[in-house]
């Protein structure tokens, strides 16, 4: 079967589609058509600030092993020291001053009562080891021994100490020493900041400086045990095994098995370089300046040998703030910038220069022109500095082995801390080359040397075949990056499919727009940015309202914005223009369209536009007899213009430069190619690279059978749909313009990107700028009528309207037939994020034997207990106190009256975290659906919400690992957060669970049946009769949080199905799309119409699975067959 899969991947969404095509190439069938809505892997409990599941995961992760190296290291130091002798409780003492004064008694004077030493120096021993301090996470033991003492940290808190307290802080103070003198509550002995409308009382609102106010560092309190020691005259043999103890660290690495190895023949064992290196900079100019082509009258050619000298040269010793660009690379070695053709690698255009990043990260950092770094760095060669790179960005045992057999580690360490810590800070290139540093070195020289590309220099090298390739990525593997991993899952599980049920497709083409592959906090950025760029051009646009103008136009406000630039001069010739009289133009045209880019959109007179026309600005210039008109005079012009706007700092320095050489330039530019085209984004080109490494098994790159996937960058389909005419041919929600209100349209997309060829796409490119063109100029640029550069493409784009007109009819009977679903993928593993508040609240405590209320029993924190004290309280509202209560818990444990019994501080859901409590509402995995007839024989329909920070505890008292199906402890918080008539009916066995329901579900009501129920739900069904929804959330124990699962917040309508919206109207639209509509759960379960709907990968629903997937429930069937009816 000849079928082709289009893919768009959105903002948080992904189109599929699968479409049959004939022998000619016009469309006959949708094989599938589905719209995924996904998350991006965002955690929802991180508000403002989004980070992704992974991220939060990994700060738990590392909480966790850092706590569990703390016990394992404490428990250790108690070992050593009750092997020496000395008397260790057996339980942790209370934090307490107490410890201060110890610390500072065994500093201060002999101790001759030998059991009063030893009780002191254990406490003061483990108050230490609780707070040690910081060391350099490098150092090892011996580094510390040796490191200077006092640190400049503790010379500033003994010299503030002194000051305010006169005569009483010695010149020797240990950190003991200087806690003690503040050891009592109403002085600040630590930093501390405490919100101050929170607490404002504090003694840090207060405007108290914390007596230990600098970073305590590990050599004082080394230098602190070491005094203790000479001053009560305690074993030396005792000392080194306890401080070894005391200071034991684990040194941060990357483990040696998760580095991946060169595959090229001999250099197997060897690691893969990281791309920070100078070896994989020098490596990657001298690649890319290899593949550079510049355009002569005999056509295209490699660069000569001077002039691969002087780029490779130019780029390795780039040292300017701003990036260097290709055009500085064609001015360095003598070539027009509009000759000089930008190199492609791995099918991917190098659209920016390389040059030395990491090198520029250090010498731009805020280090000071005089530090001990710089002044190492002017005096070190390339190999020391490379070196000091690969130590601050690799953190392995081989770098560090390195580092230390060079001598590079003790130059490192004699460096002041805070240029330490810049250093410690810069953000290098992540992520590794393909082959390790010393084949880098290999091929780097013999590029040089030869003057060739690196499929020349590896096979002459390491003698490797013609077609050798470097293994790629497979399509099953993961990027790390959650996004891009997150889209990567579902383009896989469709495309697989596919392949199992029609074979493989015979073209891939996929579109993302920015934001698609982006990471949570990256596409946040991106996202506040465009607000800013908003909120900005709103202020511009009521300037112009202000000044007269009545229906300001992006093309208006940009106009504006280049006219303030220029210093309300025409660039040509130096008239004053306004933004009434000013014109637009490109300064260098193009065939097909003019780039609109910053450095080649200029604000002109009307007289000079012109006489200008549609030829280069220096070919005007140099034959125009009009004042002030020439190449010269407008560059002087250009650099007399304020440092404001676009010209100012560094980036408006280098776009001066780009745009003196657009004037400078005679020639045309040349027509966009299909290069320009392809997305050069990281995340798209991996994308592109699995699919392609998957479907091509066996094959050698660049044979004729070759598959090859089209990835685009931008809006091509809207383009599509409106030059082929699809808009106006279909209908969604009574809209012929298709809008993102309805999140079909990404499925849409994605079979239009299916009838597109490279050559429709550079027309279709080529129309969108020559429509830009005309929307900020004044000359009509013939853009609607438009059909391609030359006869075949004109030809192959007539043909591709055909087929368009095909697909609309395809798509508008998919349409009509509600055949483009719309699934959100579910999130069934126990670890999806956080599962419980940041915030830390204290316990509250109670005698076993006081007086009891239901609410607090409710709140009690040990399950077994809490079923015990509701055991006893029955029908009571409350216990009395009772001085003889006791009772005994499954563990064995006995308690008395007098037993103190741990209490959550609040009525919510919670866990006890360390000795506190954190709330984990936000944690719920999914719940469990109860089905119960009453008297009077209606069924019931109750849930179990299943809170995913009790999981792990339930999958492991129960045994069983199926977080859907593992038993729920009674004494569970989920259990305890149930309403009273479901769990009444589980206790009194009644109820019998006919399933699970998750967040991202997808219902299927009957919106007849449901209008009829009023609420927020029933009103909003009259306005849109939506089927199908989705639950986004369980918001108590009897409301679900639900959403129109085919609708979007975006681009609201203010006319739904040829009828305007009322006010209240619209307000429920956006109500329902923005926080979720809040049924009952009765309301929506109990009727006779509901469905849960899962459906497979191609978007058909599952309603068996041999392979334990979820599958759809048809909720009265499903409760009535539990019932026995």
């Amino acid at each position: 079967m000849k079928y082709r899969i289009g893919i768009d991947v959105g903002d948080r969404s992904v189109g599929l589609a699968a479409i049959e095509f004939d022998d000619v190439g016009f469309p006959i069938q949708k094989l599938a058509l589905v719209t995924y809505r996904h998350d991006g892997g965002l955690d929802p409990t991180t508000g403002k600030n989004p980070q992704s599941r992974k991220a939060t995961a990994g700060v738990a992760r590392r909480t966790r092993r850092m706590r569990k190296q703390r016990r394992k290291r404490l428990n250790k130091l108690d070992s050593v020291l009750k092997h020496l002798g000395y008397p260790v409780p057996d339980q942790e003492e209370p934090q307490t001053y107490e410890a201060w004064h110890s610390r500072a008694l065994l500093t201060g004077k002999k101790l001759e009562n030998e059991a009063e030493l030893q009780e002191h120096l254990v406490r003061a021993i483990r108050h230490i080891a609780r707070h040690r301090g910081w060391r350099n996470p490098w150092w090892r033991f011996h580094q510390l021994q040796n490191a200077p003492v006092p640190s400049p940290s503790m010379l500033k808190m003994i010299e503030a100490a002194d000051e305010r307290w006169p005569g009483r802080v010695p010149h020797d103070a240990t950190v003991g020493e200087l806690g003690a003198l503040v050891a009592e509550p109403s002085t600040l002995l630590r930093p501390r900041t405490y919100d101050a409308k929170k607490h404002p009382n504090t003694l840090n609102n207060k405007g108290e400086s914390a007596v230990l106010s600098e970073k305590v560092r590990q050599e004082d309190l080394y230098a602190e045990v070491k005094k203790i020691w000479a001053r009560q005259h305690l074993p030396e043999d005792h000392f080194l095994p306890i401080v070894e103890a005391l200071f034991n660290q684990v040194r941060p690495y990357v483990p040696q098995e998760n580095v991946g190895k060169d595959p090229l023949p001999g250099q197997t064992k060897k690691n893969r370089a990281v791309k920070s290196s100078l070896e994989f900079t020098e490596f990657r100019i001298v690649q890319a300046v290899a593949n550079l082509t510049v355009i002569d009258r005999g056509g295209k050619r490699l660069l000569k040998d001077d002039e691969f000298d002087k780029a490779v040269h130019y780029l390795v010793n780039f040292s300017e703030e701003a990036a260097p660009t290709w055009g500085d690379v064609a001015e360095e070695i003598g070539v027009p910038a509009n000759r000089l053709i930008t190199p492609e690698i791995d099918g991917v255009k190098l659209n920016s220069a390389p040059f030395d990043r990491s090198s520029q990260k250090i010498l731009n950092s805020k280090l000071r022109k005089n530090s001990e770094v710089l002044k190492w760095w002017d005096t070190a060669d390339w190999e020391q500095r490379s070196e000091l790179i690969r130590f601050l960005s690799d953190a392995t045992d081989e770098t560090i082995i390195s580092a230390e057999q060079s001598g590079l580690s003790d130059i490192y360490e004699a460096w002041p801390e805070n240029e330490r810590e810049i250093l410690e800070g810069l953000d290098f290139e992540p992520g590794r080359a393909a082959y390790s540093t010393d084949s880098l070195i290999k091929l780097t020289a013999y590029m040089r040397e030869h003057h060739v590309g690196l499929h020349e220099a590896r096979k002459e090298v390491f003698n490797v075949p013609d077609t050798w390739q470097p293994p790629r990525e497979s399509l099953d593997s993961n990027t790390g990056q959650p996004t891009v991993d997150r889209v990567l899952s579902i383009v896989r599980k469709f495309v697989l499919a596919c392949e199992r049920k029609w074979g493989a497709p015979e073209k891939i083409i996929v579109e993302h727009v920015r934001t698609g592959l982006m990471g949570p906090a990256a596409r946040y950025e991106i996202l506040r940015e465009i607000a800013k760029n908003r909120n900005n051009n709103d202020r511009v646009r009521q300037e112009l309202i202000d000044g007269g103008f009545s229906a300001p136009t992006r093309a208006d406000i940009r106009r504006y914005r280049i006219v303030q630039n220029q210093d309300c001069r025409c660039l040509y010739c130096g008239t004053t223009v306004t933004v009434e009289t000013a014109e637009l133009d490109h300064i260098v045209p193009r065939a097909g369209g003019g780039s609109s880019r910053v450095d080649n959109l200029v604000a002109v007179c009307r007289t000079c536009n012109s006489e200008k026309g549609k030829i280069p600005f220096a070919q005007w210039a140099n034959s125009s007899k009009r004042s002030g008109v020439s190449v010269e005079e407008a560059v002087e012009r250009l650099w007399s213009f304020d440092k404001v706007g676009v010209f100012k700092g560094v980036s408006g320095k280098r776009l001066k430069q780009q745009i003196a050489r657009r004037l400078r330039q005679t020639e045309e530019d040349e027509p966009i190619d299909e290069r320009s085209l392809a997305s050069t984004s990281y995340a798209a080109v991996e994308l592109r690279q699995r699919l392609e490494t998957y479907f091509n098994k066996g094959k050698a790159y660049g044979e004729e059978s070759w598959f090859s996937v089209d990835v685009y960058s931008g809006s091509m389909t809207r383009g599509s749909r409106r030059a082929g005419g699809i808009d106006e041919r279909l209908l969604l929600r009574g809209q012929r313009d298709k809008n993102r209100f309805d999140v079909r349209h990404h499925a849409i997309d994605a079979a239009v990107l299916t009838l597109l060829n490279r050559s429709v796409a550079r027309t279709l490119e080529q129309r969108k700028l020559m429509q830009e063109e005309a929307r900020l100029g004044s000359r009509d640029t013939g853009w609607k009528d438009f059909q391609g550069l030359g006869i075949t493409a004109v030809q192959k784009f007539k043909e591709w309207r055909k087929t368009c007109l095909v697909l609309s009819d395809i798509l508008a009977e998919a349409i009509e037939a509600d055949q483009i679903p719309v699934i959100t993928p579910l999130r069934l593993t126990p670890k999806n994020g956080s599962v419980h508040k940041d915030t830390i609240s204290a316990m509250g405590r109670k005698f076993l034997g006081e007086a009891w209320s239901k609410d607090e029993i409710q709140r009690v924190q040990d399950p077994e207990l809490y079923l015990l004290l509701l055991d006893e309280l029955g029908k009571a509202r409350g216990l009395e106190a009772d001085e003889e209560r006791s009772c005994t818990l499954p563990t064995g444990s006995q308690l008395s009256a007098d037993s103190e019994v741990l209490v959550f501080p609040e009525k919510a859901a919670s866990i006890l975290v360390g000795t506190g409590a954190a709330k984990i509402g936000d944690s719920l995995h999914h719940a469990r659906l109860y089905a119960w007839k009453d008297k009077k024989g209606k069924l019931n329909i109750g849930m179990l919400r299943v809170f995913g920070a009790e999981l792990p505890w339930l999958m492991r008292i129960s045994g069983n690992k199926d977080a859907l199906t593992a038993p729920i402890h009674r004494g569970a918080q989920s259990y305890r957060d149930m309403q009273d008539k479901t769990r009444k009916a589980i206790e009194a066995g009644l109820a019998q669970e006919i399933g699970w329901i998750t967040q991202g579900d997808e219902i299927e009501i009957s919106p007849e049946e449901f209008s009829k129920l009023g609420g927020e739900l029933g009103e909003f069904l009259k306005i849109l009769p939506e089927t199908r929804w989705r639950i986004d959330g369980f918001y108590d124990a009897g409301r679900l949080r639900v959403r129109p699962i085919l609708l979007s917040q975006e681009d609201l309508p203010n006319t739904v199905y040829a009828q305007e919206l009322s006010k209240e109207q619209f307000s429920l639209l956006e109500l329902a799309l923005t926080r979720g509509l809040l049924p009952s759960l009765s309301n929506v379960f109990e009727q006779n119409s509901t469905k849960v709907i899962r459906r497979n990968s191609l978007g058909i629903p599952r309603w068996k699975s041999n392979g334990f997937l979820p599958v759809s429930l048809d909720i009265a069937r499903v409760a009535n067959e539990k019932l026995g009816e």
